[in-house]
């Protein structure tokens, strides 16, 4: 993993030979949860710059310039312009005329489909990411680091049975290992009105990884099950997939759990303005609804290849 040397606005600008001389001006960005996030404009054009943010040395900064470098390949990503692998610091095109989608979008099924089709893009695009790290394994990273500092939430080993449960469900059902995103949510995807597409962004938690996960990030805590279906069938190039479907609620739950100790972390560790107690709480009030779903059992006997009627001698545990 890169590590990195701390920075700050001024000196990551004046490392740039290419603006040396130019009229610059820079202003912080709202909305990022990460990283300290600066439209910077140079004598007239606008890049946006993002520095590490304190706390995240989890974050392989050179991965997730590799993985920026396939969103901007395959046509769903900003363009990157510069890097600097030992400060982290990476500079992409600023992005007129696109918008931050917020909740009400995805009820839009243009909109949704769209950042659907790019997920899926971004997922086949034909490269390899350095880091090989599934959504459990970057949960597990996360848990160590708050039991490191103490802060475990009391309902821990109900979130770490299904943990259990869900990861040997897909082992069982089989994992692919494709270009993953790992941190999809509504405020991750710019959508233009005019040009009616979108773009991927803040692409931090990359790794070569199960898929299905991406998909189950984006649907996260809004989705009804009919967009869940059609969301299946787009993503699967216009047939629907009962397994994957299977996947995709378990997936969402898995999910949840992985940010709900990214939130508990963050929140001691992190240098950037948010609120990641509330983050928490609301993740972990959105899982215990999930967990109440009677369908839980089938859906990983539908990975496993399992029978849920309990015959002596065929069904195994």
């Amino acid at each position: 993993m890169s590590q990195v040397i701390a920075t700050n606005i001024d000196e990551a600008i004046a490392r740039i030979d290419d603006w040396a001389g130019k009229e610059i001006s820079y202003e912080p960005v709202a909305g990022g949860i990460t990283n300290p996030n600066y439209k910077v404009t140079v004598d007239g054009t606008s890049y946006f710059l993002k520095i590490p943010g304190a706390g995240t040395d989890f974050i392989d900064r050179d991965n997730c310039h590799a993985a920026n470098q396939i969103a901007s390949d395959a046509n769903v990503g900003a363009k990157v312009y510069y890097y600097f692998a030992d400060t982290g610091v990476e500079v992409f095109e600023w992005m007129d005329g696109r918008r931050t989608t917020v909740l009400g979008d995805m009820y839009n099924k243009d909109i949704c489909m769209a950042a659907i089709r790019a997920i899926r893009d971004f997922n086949n695009y034909p490269a390899t990411l350095p880091v090989e790290e599934s959504i459990f394994d970057q949960a597990r990273d996360m848990l160590a680091r708050c039991q490191e500092g103490d802060y475990i939430p009391p309902w821990h080993k109900t979130m770490w049975y299904w943990m259990d449960r869900i990861e040997g469900a897909f082992k069982t059902a089989g994992m692919e290992s494709k270009p993953c995103h790992n941190d999809y949510w509504f405020n991750n995807f710019m959508w233009s009105d005019e040009k009616g597409d979108g773009k991927i962004i803040d692409i931090e938690y990359a790794s070569m990884n199960e898929p299905i996960f991406d998909v189950a990030l984006w649907l996260q805590g809004f989705a009804t099950e009919d967009i869940m279906r059609d969301a299946i069938t787009e993503y699967n190039y216009g047939e629907y997939d009962e397994k994957k479907f299977a996947k995709l609620n378990l997936a969402r739950m898995a999910c949840e759990i992985k940010w709900i100790y990214w939130a508990l972390q963050q929140a001691v560790n992190s240098n950037v303005a948010f609120d990641y107690y509330n983050w928490y709480t609301g993740k972990a009030d959105r899982l215990r609804y999930y967990m109440v779903d009677n369908r839980l059992d089938y859906w990983c006997n539908t990975l496993e290849g399992r029978n849920s009627w309990r015959t002596p001698g065929i069904w195994k545990k």
